[in-house]
């Protein structure tokens, strides 16, 4: 029978977290993760952290977050900054990638191990960052724009350096025609859906919207695309968020839009989200703060470091504020999903080990609360300024 107990727990905390942090003016999603922190096996114990159906509504949550995102976004502002999105995702991580390396050798990781951690400390989470800026009311800012963009690339990258690293750690040496060909089809996913995008999305309110309401072909849409997204080997969510991008009100009725877009937002900040982001705690193991502390510190650090400088100097060169700068540089730091499940992967292929894990979960949990509580004073400042 379905845990529906858990939920239910889980629900009222996320309720609660939510009431207490709007009155405190802080951003709820950092009350929904420290729920989950508290009702989780970190502490109280009292959720059961394998519950089905919260996993499945997880999944769900970060789907229809990422679905949002892609609608609340001008295609035509990520496309106009594809090009700084790409290059401060190549600041981001290497910058991130090279320190975690030499960190993790510093302590005495193997190399198959170190390269693990580095590649594990350059993924940024696109749901989390575009929830925080969400909450912070600046999701269509140029800040948000670039950010948004520029995780949607370090996933990408994440995914070609884990397939690097898996093939170097099982074979040895790493197979050069696997990864051309995941490349090729990494670059033709994305060619196909941005041609047919802004070819053919100006014709989905004559030919497919036509009658109805939308919201269960929008849903369809997605799906195809996330499904197509995860069979070439990248996050479902990629495709969620792609396929957000071209569902928008220039296309379609603005009434059936907004019906759709409210049906979205209501089911991915109302329910699944919260879920979502609160389930992200049940991860965390405490004991790794007395068994390895030093490690850990010096890990979140440099995970930091190497967002705010790689990423945040870059965005400076390209001719960005320094507040602009500054922000893009910690909204990298937000991480979530693809962290723990290139983590959970390295660690059950055996490429680390449980402590490692551990370490790069609370990395991830603490490098998002540290990006949660620095952007929101800083958002302030971003809108004063526009």
């Amino acid at each position: 029978m379905p845990d529906f107990h858990s939920l239910l727990i889980l629900m009222v905390v996320i309720w609660t977290a939510g009431k207490i942090f709007r009155s405190l003016r802080l951003p709820v999603v950092l009350g929904q993760l420290l729920g989950g922190i508290l009702v989780g096996p970190a502490l109280l114990g009292i959720v059961n952290p394998n519950s089905e159906v919260i996993k499945v509504l997880a999944e769900l949550g970060i789907f229809f977050l990422m679905l949002h995102a892609g609608l609340e976004t001008d295609h035509r502002e990520i496309l106009k900054a594809s090009k700084r999105s790409f290059l401060i995702a190549m600041g981001g991580t290497i910058t991130s990638f090279a320190g975690g390396f030499y960190v993790a050798q510093l302590f005495g990781q193997s190399i198959e191990a170190s390269l693990f951690i580095g590649m594990g400390l350059s993924v940024s989470a696109i749901a989390m960052a575009a929830r925080v800026f969400k909450d912070c009311k600046i999701m269509n800012t140029r800040t948000a724009n670039i950010t948004l963009g520029a995780a949607v690339f370090e996933n990408i990258l994440a995914l070609i350096l884990f397939s690097v690293i898996v093939n170097l750690s099982e074979q040895g040496n790493i197979e050069i025609p696997s990864l051309i060909a995941m490349l090729v089809k990494v670059v033709g996913f994305f060619g196909i859906i941005i041609f047919i995008g802004i070819r053919y999305s100006k014709f989905l309110n004559r030919i497919l919207y036509f009658g109805n309401k939308g919201f269960t072909l929008t849903l369809i849409i997605a799906l195809i695309m996330g499904l197509t997204a995860e069979a070439i080997g990248l996050h479902m969510i990629i495709g969620a968020f792609l396929a957000g991008l071209f569902i928008n009100e220039e296309v379609l009725d603005k009434r059936v839009f907004a019906k759709i877009e409210d049906r979205v937002y209501g089911l991915s900040y109302g329910f699944f989200g919260p879920i979502f982001f609160a389930s992200l705690a049940f991860h965390l193991d405490l004991k790794i703060f007395i068994v390895a502390p030093w490690f850990l510190m010096a890990i979140v650090a440099v995970a930091i470091s190497g967002k705010v400088i790689g990423s945040g100097l870059v965005a400076k060169l390209e001719k960005l504020t320094n507040l602009e700068s500054l922000m893009i540089g910690l909204g990298m730091n937000n991480r979530g999903a693809a962290e723990l499940v290139i983590a959970t992967l390295g660690f059950q292929i055996g490429i680390i080990d449980k402590n490692v894990f551990s370490i790069l979960v609370a990395m991830a949990f603490i490098t998002t609360v540290f990006s949660i509580v620095t952007i929101t004073p800083l958002a302030k400042k971003l809108k004063s300024n526009s």
